[in-house]
Protein backbone atom coordinates (compact mmCIF):
# COMPACT_ATOMS: atom_id res chain seq x y z
CA UNK A 1 0.00 0.00 0.00
CA UNK A 2 1.41 3.45 -1.52
CA UNK A 3 0.46 7.01 0.33
CA UNK A 4 -1.05 7.92 -3.24
CA UNK A 5 -3.67 5.52 -1.81
CA UNK A 6 -4.21 7.65 1.69
CA UNK A 7 -2.89 11.32 0.03
CA UNK A 8 -4.41 12.73 -3.39
CA UNK A 9 -1.85 15.79 -2.74
CA UNK A 10 0.56 17.06 -0.65
CA UNK A 11 2.29 20.36 -0.22
CA UNK A 12 5.40 21.20 2.47
CA UNK A 13 6.88 24.28 3.46
CA UNK A 14 8.74 26.12 6.83
CA UNK A 15 6.18 28.53 8.05
CA UNK A 16 7.57 32.34 7.84
CA UNK A 17 6.71 35.54 9.80
CA UNK A 18 4.42 36.33 6.72
CA UNK A 19 2.19 33.23 7.17
CA UNK A 20 1.74 33.73 10.54
CA UNK A 21 -1.00 35.94 12.93
CA UNK A 22 2.02 36.72 15.30
CA UNK A 23 4.28 39.99 15.75
CA UNK A 24 5.38 39.67 12.19
CA UNK A 25 2.03 39.68 10.49
CA UNK A 26 -0.95 40.31 11.12
CA UNK A 27 -2.55 38.99 7.95
CA UNK A 28 -4.15 35.50 7.77
CA UNK A 29 -2.64 34.66 4.49
CA UNK A 30 -0.23 31.95 3.28
CA UNK A 31 1.52 32.74 -0.12
CA UNK A 32 0.31 30.46 -3.20
CA UNK A 33 3.02 29.81 -4.93
CA UNK A 34 2.39 27.36 -7.96
CA UNK A 35 2.71 24.31 -5.91
CA UNK A 36 -0.20 25.58 -3.75
CA UNK A 37 -2.27 26.17 -7.18
CA UNK A 38 -1.56 22.93 -8.13
CA UNK A 39 -2.97 21.02 -4.49
CA UNK A 40 -6.17 22.78 -4.80
CA UNK A 41 -6.18 22.17 -8.81
CA UNK A 42 -8.17 25.14 -9.58
CA UNK A 43 -7.54 28.68 -11.56
CA UNK A 44 -10.77 30.05 -9.74
CA UNK A 45 -11.27 31.35 -6.23
CA UNK A 46 -12.42 28.24 -4.16
CA UNK A 47 -13.56 28.09 -0.07
CA UNK A 48 -13.98 25.13 1.92
CA UNK A 49 -12.86 23.88 5.46
CA UNK A 50 -9.29 22.15 6.64
CA UNK A 51 -8.66 20.77 10.05
CA UNK A 52 -5.83 21.89 11.59
CA UNK A 53 -3.23 19.98 13.93
CA UNK A 54 -0.89 21.42 16.00
CA UNK A 55 2.30 18.08 16.69
CA UNK A 56 4.56 19.32 19.83
CA UNK A 57 6.57 17.42 21.75
CA UNK A 58 6.10 19.53 25.25
CA UNK A 59 2.16 19.70 24.62
CA UNK A 60 -1.14 17.70 23.34
CA UNK A 61 -2.00 17.81 19.71
CA UNK A 62 -4.12 20.43 19.05
CA UNK A 63 -7.12 20.21 16.66
CA UNK A 64 -9.35 22.63 15.29
CA UNK A 65 -11.56 23.42 12.19
CA UNK A 66 -11.50 26.80 10.20
CA UNK A 67 -12.20 27.86 7.03
CA UNK A 68 -10.20 28.80 4.24
CA UNK A 69 -9.78 30.87 0.96
CA UNK A 70 -7.84 30.17 -1.75
CA UNK A 71 -8.03 32.87 -4.50
CA UNK A 72 -6.39 35.45 -6.61
CA UNK A 73 -5.71 38.63 -5.17
CA UNK A 74 -5.26 40.68 -8.34
CA UNK A 75 -7.73 39.17 -10.22
CA UNK A 76 -9.63 41.84 -11.19
CA UNK A 77 -6.57 43.99 -12.58
CA UNK A 78 -5.41 40.29 -14.41
CA UNK A 79 -6.61 41.22 -17.93
CA UNK A 80 -4.88 45.15 -17.69
CA UNK A 81 -1.50 44.03 -15.77
CA UNK A 82 -1.26 40.15 -16.42
CA UNK A 83 -0.38 39.25 -13.31
CA UNK A 84 -1.41 37.35 -10.26
CA UNK A 85 -1.20 36.61 -6.80
CA UNK A 86 -2.61 33.49 -4.74
CA UNK A 87 -3.07 33.42 -1.57
CA UNK A 88 -4.18 31.20 1.03
CA UNK A 89 -6.50 32.78 3.16
CA UNK A 90 -7.20 31.23 6.56
CA UNK A 91 -9.75 32.24 9.73
CA UNK A 92 -9.12 31.66 13.27
CA UNK A 93 -6.27 32.34 15.30
CA UNK A 94 -4.86 28.48 14.97
CA UNK A 95 -1.77 29.82 14.00
CA UNK A 96 -1.27 32.12 16.69
CA UNK A 97 0.27 28.96 19.03
CA UNK A 98 2.60 28.46 16.05
CA UNK A 99 6.22 29.59 15.34
CA UNK A 100 8.35 30.82 12.56
CA UNK A 101 10.73 27.73 11.84
CA UNK A 102 7.68 25.36 12.07
CA UNK A 103 7.04 22.79 9.58
CA UNK A 104 3.79 22.91 7.63
CA UNK A 105 2.20 20.21 5.59
CA UNK A 106 -0.99 20.46 3.75
CA UNK A 107 -2.28 16.97 2.67
CA UNK A 108 -5.61 16.33 0.76
CA UNK A 109 -7.26 12.83 1.33
CA UNK A 110 -8.88 10.69 -1.48
CA UNK A 111 -12.00 11.61 0.06
CA UNK A 112 -11.09 15.73 -0.38
CA UNK A 113 -10.61 16.10 3.27
CA UNK A 114 -7.73 18.50 3.98
CA UNK A 115 -5.35 18.71 6.80
CA UNK A 116 -3.38 20.92 7.88
CA UNK A 117 -0.16 19.30 9.74
CA UNK A 118 2.17 21.92 11.67
CA UNK A 119 5.15 20.60 13.50
CA UNK A 120 6.90 22.45 16.40
CA UNK A 121 10.15 22.90 14.67
CA UNK A 122 12.99 20.57 15.89
CA UNK A 123 10.73 18.10 17.45
CA UNK A 124 10.58 14.39 17.50
CA UNK A 125 6.79 15.05 15.67
CA UNK A 126 9.12 16.55 12.85
CA UNK A 127 11.05 13.93 12.18
CA UNK A 128 8.07 11.31 12.23
CA UNK A 129 6.23 13.70 9.68
CA UNK A 130 9.17 13.98 7.43
CA UNK A 131 10.05 9.86 7.91
CA UNK A 132 6.20 9.58 6.93
CA UNK A 133 6.18 11.80 3.77
CA UNK A 134 10.12 11.18 2.75
CA UNK A 135 10.80 15.21 2.98
CA UNK A 136 14.00 16.40 1.71
CA UNK A 137 15.16 20.22 1.24
CA UNK A 138 12.25 21.46 3.48
CA UNK A 139 12.49 25.76 3.00
CA UNK A 140 10.47 28.85 3.23
CA UNK A 141 9.39 27.98 -0.41
CA UNK A 142 6.60 25.81 -0.88
CA UNK A 143 6.91 22.24 -2.48
CA UNK A 144 4.88 19.49 -3.73
CA UNK A 145 5.33 16.16 -3.79
CA UNK A 146 4.86 14.56 -7.31
CA UNK A 147 2.21 11.72 -7.87
CA UNK A 148 5.40 9.35 -8.46
CA UNK A 149 7.02 10.78 -4.95
CA UNK A 150 3.18 9.76 -3.63
CA UNK A 151 3.06 6.03 -5.47
CA UNK A 152 6.43 4.75 -4.35
CA UNK A 153 6.15 5.58 -0.91
CA UNK A 154 5.32 2.57 0.91
CA UNK A 155 3.00 2.45 4.10
CA UNK A 156 4.92 0.11 5.88
CA UNK A 157 3.80 -1.28 9.65
CA UNK A 158 6.05 1.65 10.98
CA UNK A 159 4.47 4.51 8.72
CA UNK A 160 0.43 3.30 9.51
CA UNK A 161 0.92 3.78 12.88
CA UNK A 162 2.57 7.28 12.23
CA UNK A 163 -0.52 7.97 10.10
CA UNK A 164 -2.70 6.74 13.08
CA UNK A 165 -0.47 9.00 15.53
CA UNK A 166 -1.98 12.31 13.48
CA UNK A 167 -5.17 11.27 13.38
CA UNK A 168 -5.73 11.06 9.69
CA UNK A 169 -8.48 8.15 8.77
CA UNK A 170 -7.90 5.52 6.17
CA UNK A 171 -8.81 2.44 4.48
CA UNK A 172 -6.64 -0.34 4.24
CA UNK A 173 -6.22 -1.93 1.16
CA UNK A 174 -5.89 -5.98 1.00
CA UNK A 175 -4.84 -8.80 -0.93
CA UNK A 176 -7.49 -11.77 -2.08
CA UNK A 177 -5.37 -14.12 0.43
CA UNK A 178 -6.15 -11.26 3.29
CA UNK A 179 -9.75 -11.33 2.15
CA UNK A 180 -9.74 -15.17 2.52
CA UNK A 181 -8.45 -15.21 5.56
CA UNK A 182 -10.99 -13.08 6.99
CA UNK A 183 -14.21 -14.43 6.27
CA UNK A 184 -12.47 -17.60 7.39
CA UNK A 185 -11.76 -16.80 10.78
CA UNK A 186 -15.34 -15.13 11.07
CA UNK A 187 -17.07 -18.07 9.54
CA UNK A 188 -15.24 -20.02 12.42
CA UNK A 189 -15.98 -17.68 15.20
CA UNK A 190 -19.99 -17.49 14.03
CA UNK A 191 -19.71 -21.18 14.17
CA UNK A 192 -18.37 -21.00 17.92
CA UNK A 193 -21.23 -18.65 18.57
CA UNK A 194 -18.67 -15.29 19.18
CA UNK A 195 -19.31 -11.98 16.62
CA UNK A 196 -15.61 -11.99 16.18
CA UNK A 197 -12.54 -14.24 16.98
CA UNK A 198 -10.46 -13.77 19.84
CA UNK A 199 -7.46 -12.43 20.03
CA UNK A 200 -4.85 -15.05 20.32
CA UNK A 201 -6.55 -17.01 17.40
CA UNK A 202 -6.27 -14.13 15.13
CA UNK A 203 -2.80 -13.62 16.31
CA UNK A 204 -1.63 -17.47 16.04
CA UNK A 205 -3.42 -17.58 12.49
CA UNK A 206 -1.10 -14.31 11.70
CA UNK A 207 1.97 -15.91 12.75
CA UNK A 208 1.48 -18.75 10.56
CA UNK A 209 1.10 -16.39 7.54
CA UNK A 210 4.98 -15.04 8.07
CA UNK A 211 8.21 -16.90 6.67
CA UNK A 212 10.61 -16.28 9.31
CA UNK A 213 14.08 -17.79 7.38
CA UNK A 214 16.55 -15.32 7.98
CA UNK A 215 14.42 -12.12 9.43
CA UNK A 216 16.10 -10.29 12.60
CA UNK A 217 14.07 -11.25 15.71
CA UNK A 218 12.86 -7.27 15.67
CA UNK A 219 11.45 -7.87 12.35
CA UNK A 220 9.46 -11.28 12.76
CA UNK A 221 7.80 -9.02 15.59
CA UNK A 222 7.07 -6.14 13.55
CA UNK A 223 5.88 -8.69 10.77
CA UNK A 224 3.48 -10.40 12.85
CA UNK A 225 1.82 -7.50 14.02
CA UNK A 226 1.41 -6.25 10.81
CA UNK A 227 -0.04 -8.85 9.03
CA UNK A 228 -2.36 -9.89 12.53
CA UNK A 229 -3.31 -6.11 11.85
CA UNK A 230 -4.01 -6.60 7.74
CA UNK A 231 -6.11 -9.55 9.23
CA UNK A 232 -7.91 -7.50 11.53
CA UNK A 233 -9.27 -4.65 9.59
CA UNK A 234 -9.95 -7.11 7.01
CA UNK A 235 -12.71 -8.96 9.59
CA UNK A 236 -13.40 -5.54 10.42
CA UNK A 237 -14.61 -4.49 7.21
CA UNK A 238 -16.70 -7.07 6.57
CA UNK A 239 -18.83 -6.84 9.87
CA UNK A 240 -18.60 -2.88 9.17
CA UNK A 241 -20.32 -3.12 5.61
CA UNK A 242 -22.61 -5.95 6.41
CA UNK A 243 -23.74 -3.45 9.32
CA UNK A 244 -23.90 -0.83 7.32
CA UNK A 245 -26.27 -2.93 4.62
CA UNK A 246 -28.47 -3.67 7.69
CA UNK A 247 -28.68 0.25 8.79
CA UNK A 248 -29.40 0.89 12.28
CA UNK A 249 -32.52 1.36 14.35
CA UNK A 250 -31.87 4.70 16.37
CA UNK A 251 -28.82 7.41 16.51
CA UNK A 252 -28.03 5.62 19.61
CA UNK A 253 -28.08 2.11 18.22
CA UNK A 254 -25.69 3.98 15.73
CA UNK A 255 -23.32 5.72 18.63
CA UNK A 256 -23.66 1.96 20.36
CA UNK A 257 -21.97 0.09 17.49
CA UNK A 258 -19.44 2.86 16.65
CA UNK A 259 -18.65 2.65 20.41
CA UNK A 260 -17.70 -0.81 19.89
CA UNK A 261 -15.51 -0.50 17.09
CA UNK A 262 -13.68 1.46 18.94
CA UNK A 263 -12.80 -0.47 21.98
CA UNK A 264 -12.26 -3.09 20.15
CA UNK A 265 -9.62 -1.59 17.74
CA UNK A 266 -8.39 -0.19 21.74
CA UNK A 267 -8.04 -3.71 22.99
CA UNK A 268 -6.88 -5.73 20.21
CA UNK A 269 -3.69 -4.18 20.15
CA UNK A 270 -2.63 -4.27 23.83
CA UNK A 271 -3.33 -8.40 23.63
CA UNK A 272 -1.74 -8.97 19.91
CA UNK A 273 1.43 -7.34 21.20
CA UNK A 274 1.64 -9.47 24.60
CA UNK A 275 0.36 -12.55 22.73
CA UNK A 276 3.02 -12.16 19.96
CA UNK A 277 5.95 -11.43 22.89
CA UNK A 278 5.18 -14.49 24.15
CA UNK A 279 5.81 -16.34 21.54
CA UNK A 280 9.43 -14.97 20.54
CA UNK A 281 10.58 -15.37 24.53
CA UNK A 282 9.30 -18.70 23.82
CA UNK A 283 11.11 -19.57 20.42
CA UNK A 284 14.20 -18.04 22.52
CA UNK A 285 14.02 -20.61 25.08
CA UNK A 286 13.53 -18.10 28.03
CA UNK A 287 11.87 -19.04 31.16
CA UNK A 288 9.23 -16.61 32.06
CA UNK A 289 5.44 -16.27 33.55
CA UNK A 290 2.97 -13.79 32.21
CA UNK A 291 0.72 -11.90 33.96
CA UNK A 292 0.88 -13.27 37.68
CA UNK A 293 0.41 -10.91 40.80
CA UNK A 294 3.53 -10.07 42.68
CA UNK A 295 2.56 -7.60 45.01
CA UNK A 296 -1.02 -6.47 46.06
CA UNK A 297 -3.09 -6.08 42.52
CA UNK A 298 0.50 -5.32 40.88
CA UNK A 299 0.17 -8.47 37.77
CA UNK A 300 3.35 -7.49 35.57
CA UNK A 301 3.17 -8.49 32.02
CA UNK A 302 6.39 -10.97 32.06
CA UNK A 303 8.31 -11.93 34.84
CA UNK A 304 11.48 -13.67 34.32
CA UNK A 305 12.32 -16.55 35.17
CA UNK A 306 8.79 -17.05 36.73
CA UNK A 307 6.38 -16.11 39.94
CA UNK A 308 7.43 -18.94 42.24
CA UNK A 309 11.87 -17.36 41.59
CA UNK A 310 10.23 -14.11 42.39
CA UNK A 311 8.19 -15.07 45.73
CA UNK A 312 11.14 -16.96 46.50
CA UNK A 313 13.43 -14.73 48.96
CA UNK A 314 16.37 -16.82 48.71
CA UNK A 315 16.15 -16.00 45.17
CA UNK A 316 18.88 -13.35 44.07
CA UNK A 317 16.60 -10.17 42.76
CA UNK A 318 19.31 -9.51 40.14
CA UNK A 319 18.31 -12.34 38.53
CA UNK A 320 14.97 -11.55 38.29
CA UNK A 321 13.60 -9.38 35.42
CA UNK A 322 10.08 -7.86 34.38
CA UNK A 323 8.95 -6.67 31.59
CA UNK A 324 5.67 -4.66 30.56
CA UNK A 325 4.50 -4.28 27.28
CA UNK A 326 2.72 -0.93 26.34
CA UNK A 327 1.90 -0.47 22.83
CA UNK A 328 1.60 3.22 23.30
CA UNK A 329 3.91 4.59 26.49
CA UNK A 330 2.46 8.20 26.39
CA UNK A 331 2.59 9.17 30.14
CA UNK A 332 1.20 4.82 31.15
CA UNK A 333 5.50 4.07 31.49
CA UNK A 334 4.29 5.34 34.57
CA UNK A 335 2.12 2.72 35.97
CA UNK A 336 4.91 0.19 35.97
CA UNK A 337 6.93 1.81 38.67
CA UNK A 338 4.95 -0.15 41.45
CA UNK A 339 5.07 -3.32 39.73
CA UNK A 340 7.40 -5.98 41.02
CA UNK A 341 9.01 -4.23 43.77
CA UNK A 342 11.93 -6.80 43.87
CA UNK A 343 13.09 -5.99 40.57
CA UNK A 344 14.59 -1.99 40.66
CA UNK A 345 15.37 -2.09 37.18
CA UNK A 346 12.66 -2.60 34.87
CA UNK A 347 11.79 -2.62 31.26
CA UNK A 348 9.19 -1.36 29.00
CA UNK A 349 8.69 -3.02 25.43
CA UNK A 350 6.79 -0.45 23.25
CA UNK A 351 5.63 0.34 19.44
CA UNK A 352 5.78 4.04 20.50
CA UNK A 353 7.39 6.59 17.83
CA UNK A 354 6.90 9.53 19.44
CA UNK A 355 7.99 9.50 22.86
CA UNK A 356 10.19 12.86 23.54
CA UNK A 357 13.91 13.71 24.62
CA UNK A 358 12.96 14.51 27.71
CA UNK A 359 10.08 11.41 28.58
CA UNK A 360 13.24 8.96 27.58
CA UNK A 361 15.88 10.94 30.08
CA UNK A 362 12.83 10.67 32.59
CA UNK A 363 11.87 7.27 32.40
CA UNK A 364 15.55 6.06 32.49
CA UNK A 365 16.05 8.43 35.90
CA UNK A 366 12.97 5.72 37.12
CA UNK A 367 15.82 3.08 36.19
CA UNK A 368 13.39 1.77 33.32
CA UNK A 369 14.54 0.92 30.22
CA UNK A 370 12.70 1.36 26.98
CA UNK A 371 12.49 -1.50 24.36
CA UNK A 372 11.33 -0.64 21.25
CA UNK A 373 11.37 -2.93 17.89
CA UNK A 374 14.17 -2.00 15.51
CA UNK A 375 12.62 -0.39 12.62
CA UNK A 376 10.17 1.76 14.93
CA UNK A 377 13.38 3.56 16.02
CA UNK A 378 13.46 5.43 13.31
CA UNK A 379 11.89 8.33 14.00
CA UNK A 380 14.36 8.63 16.94
CA UNK A 381 17.79 10.10 17.32
CA UNK A 382 20.96 8.96 17.53
CA UNK A 383 21.38 10.11 21.31
CA UNK A 384 17.70 8.85 22.24
CA UNK A 385 18.75 5.70 20.40
CA UNK A 386 21.12 5.87 23.47
CA UNK A 387 18.26 5.37 25.90
CA UNK A 388 16.38 2.68 24.03
CA UNK A 389 17.10 -1.10 23.66
CA UNK A 390 16.27 -3.05 20.82
CA UNK A 391 14.05 -6.47 21.22
CA UNK A 392 16.93 -8.74 20.73
CA UNK A 393 19.02 -6.68 23.16
CA UNK A 394 16.52 -7.55 25.46
CA UNK A 395 16.19 -11.40 24.42
CA UNK A 396 20.36 -11.27 25.12
CA UNK A 397 20.25 -10.05 28.42
CA UNK A 398 17.51 -12.46 29.73
CA UNK A 399 19.25 -15.07 28.34
CA UNK A 400 22.41 -13.76 30.19
CA UNK A 401 20.45 -13.61 33.28
CA UNK A 402 18.97 -17.49 33.05
CA UNK A 403 22.67 -18.99 32.38
CA UNK A 404 24.51 -17.61 35.13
Amino acid sequence: MDLNKIFKSVVYKTLAGVDLVIGVSHQHEINGTQPLRDFFETDERISGTITWHLFSDNDETITQVGDFTFYDARARSFERTGRSEWRLYYSGEFFERATIGDLLILVKTVTNDIHGLVFQNGSNWQRIAAKLFNLRDISIDAAQLTKDELSKNEIEYSKRRIIDELGIEYELSFSENEESIAKRLLDEANKSGIPFPRTRTVSDFARKQVKEDGKFLDDILVAWLDKEERIFYAMERILVQKKLADGFDSVDDFISYSLQVQNRRKSRMGYSFQNHLEVIFQKNGLKFESQKITEGKNKPDFIFPGIKEYKDEGYPSERLAMLASKSSCKERWAQILTEAARIPDKHLCTLDQTITTDQIRKISSEHIKLVIPESLQATYTDEQKRGIWKLSNFVDYIKTLQIM
